[in-house]
């Protein structure tokens, strides 16, 4: 039996979707200043961009959807200085 109240496509399963990095609170709060690359790496995974002009520039990247519902995405910037975390910073303005 079909229900009529509502659109017919919100009774099918909706695919979750991460793309991207998917940066939770608790790898942020695992970063401070003076992490090497490879701890940095070891906490936040590789960075979606690496570029090549600017090493010590990593981002950050990514969001989580389920069908058409963007649920999060995030956007952080680290900054290395001589091989070592300088800082950071959240690219998205809070919604």
């Amino acid at each position: 039996m079909v229900n009529c109240s509502g659109n017919f496509l919100d009774n099918f399963y909706k695919v979750p979707v991460a793309q991207g990095n998917i940066i939770t609170p608790e790898m942020i709060g695992k970063l401070e200043e003076g992490l090497t690359e490879i701890q940095v790496r070891y906490i936040m995974g590789s960075p979606s961009v690496s570029d090549v002009f600017n090493p010590n520039r990593w981002d950050y990247i990514g969001s989580y959807r389920v069908g058409s519902e963007k649920i999060t995405s995030n956007h952080y910037t680290l900054f290395f200085e001589k091989g070592k975390l300088s800082k950071w910073q959240n690219n998205l303005s809070q919604e």
